[in-house]
């Protein structure tokens, strides 16, 4: 495969644009979101400095409830230390979109929900410019999109679409294309991304696959984003910088290699050999790597990543780099270490049962917790919820994998005691999430005063109704009396 016969300079030597996920999906992937602010401030400036295209960080998903939950700081602090060590950068900052929002506790929300959210998060980093939402694995493109686009162009940011690539029957490059044709029609979105989320892509599929989307992409450029639970994702992403694709997904190490993205070091070693341009100024990266490596050391969080090895089974069970991470260290802490391989073997049946969904938030977290479940106390004798909700079409249907769901287990999860009020719900949550009910409304739910502040309303959402412990936001550099 080295010896790709294809491999070598190209023709196009548009400059790269690097997209850095060192303090995002890096950390995710690799220490489980376990970063307190001081440790991000030491690193923060140089990313920053870096020649970077785009910077994501962790305002996203569950980082804000463990920083609260684990290390007693206010979420806000995070925001603003990063809008205080961003405001210089030339480089676009990217807010990862709905996986904010919808994941194993929260199926996707309705449109006051989200457009409150956001605008408080704008508010809190009025830097963003760029958000990221996943396609293809929740019905996004026609129940999300037509809202979306048009709220965050109000707000001033560039939504991305990006593809997460699955291995399902139907998961082929036609199905690709025609997606990419569908949004590029409908949005004109500046730029899209091919996301190899479970990190199992190979040159081979990617040689037809990002031709199939370049064919309807009307010259809009494609981003690469892929995990490396293969290996192979270093040397699939210069295939794709061969095949044209200038946005490429890094991390510095030691949050590079392993179920984490490429090294950038190695990137723009490749893209040098390829002859395209760069703009990224090594010397800084490589003062992060020695500071995160001093950290990482300093808090027990592994620091001698390498590319993983070439393991045809994560075929079988797809999970990605996030999530394989967290079920190992679940496992350890429930006492039951040595049932990984079972639960690893489990996966892939109860895939095939529930229609082969994209393995992703947030079907990844609720198929790996329901392989547990059947491993320790039987196939099937428990069920999580959320596995009702997904059989009840709350997270999607046709992308969801709900017309090829086994219908006897369909029946049963639909049969369980608390089927019947999710089922209500199912069968309302597209006129859900398209619904706009007064903010004083979903305040009053959440057992708020209707005078509640939208950000005491969004502190309290994203902390799941977790006290914030006394810690009061202050100025915007309040963030030092916690280093």
């Amino acid at each position: 495969m080295v010896n790709d016969k294809k491999m070598g300079s190209v023709s196009d030597n548009g400059t790269l644009q690097l997209v850095d996920e060192t303090l995002r999906d890096g950390t995710q992937s690799l220490w489980g979101m376990m970063m307190s602010y001081h440790m991000i401030e030491p690193v923060l400036g140089e990313i920053a400095q870096s020649g970077y295209y785009s910077i994501n960080g962790p305002w996203h998903g569950a980082q804000p409830l463990i920083s609260a939950r684990f290390f007693n700081e206010d979420p806000r602090i995070l925001y603003r230390m990063f809008s205080e060590k961003l405001k210089n950068s030339d480089a676009n900052i990217l807010l990862t979109g709905l996986g904010m929002l919808a994941n194993i506790t929260r199926p996707p929300e309705n449109r006051t929900m989200i457009r409150v959210c956001y605008k408080v998060v704008k508010d809190w980093l009025p830097e963003i410019n760029q958000a990221m939402v996943v396609c293809c694995t929740r019905d996004e493109i026609k129940n999300e999109l037509p809202f979306l686009f048009p709220m965050y162009r109000e707000m001033g940011i560039e939504l991305i679409p990006w593809f997460a690539i699955g291995h399902g029957p139907r998961h082929t490059d036609e199905f690709y294309g025609a997606q990419v044709k569908e949004v590029v029609e409908k949005y004109k979105p500046i730029s899209m991304c091919v996301k190899d989320v479970d990190g199992l892509l190979t040159s081979e599929r990617l040689r037809t696959l990002i031709p199939a989307m370049q064919e309807n992409a009307d010259g809009i450029p494609l981003e690469f984003h892929a995990h490396g639970m293969n290996g192979l994702n270093t040397y699939n992403a210069t295939v794709a910088m061969q095949l044209g694709v200038r946005k490429i997904a890094t991390c510095v190490p030691p949050l590079a290699y392993s179920s984490s993205h490429p090294s950038v070091f190695d990137i723009v070693r490749n893209a040098e050999e390829l002859g395209i341009k760069h703009t990224i100024d090594l010397e800084k990266l490589k003062v992060v790597e020695e500071r995160l490596t001093k950290i990482g050391k300093a808090f027990g969080h592994p620091v001698d990543n390498y590319p993983l090895p070439f393991d045809l089974t994560y075929y079988k069970h797809q999970i990605p780099g996030g999530v394989i991470s967290n079920l190992t260290t679940q496992l350890e802490q429930l006492g039951i270490p040595e049932k990984l391989q079972e639960v690893l073997e489990e996966i892939p049946r109860i895939l095939d049962e529930m229609g082969n969904p994209i393995m992703i938030t947030p079907f990844s977290q609720y198929i790996v917790t329901q392989a547990v479940l059947n491993v320790q106390l039987g196939r099937w004798e428990q069920c999580v919820d959320s596995m009702i909700e997904h059989a009840a079409g709350l997270f999607g249907v046709e992308d969801a994998g709900l017309p090829d769901m086994d219908q006897n287990l369909k029946d049963k999860l639909l049969s369980l005691p608390n089927a019947p009020k999710i089922k209500e719900r199912g069968d309302h949550i597209i006129e859900y999430i398209n619904s706009e009910p007064p903010l004083e409304e979903l305040k009053i739910n959440m057992g708020m005063s209707p005078d509640a502040s939208d950000e005491d309303f969004v502190l309290t959402y994203f902390l799941m109704g977790e006290a914030m412990k006394g810690i009061t936001p202050g100025g915007p550099d309040s963030y030092k009396k916690y280093l």
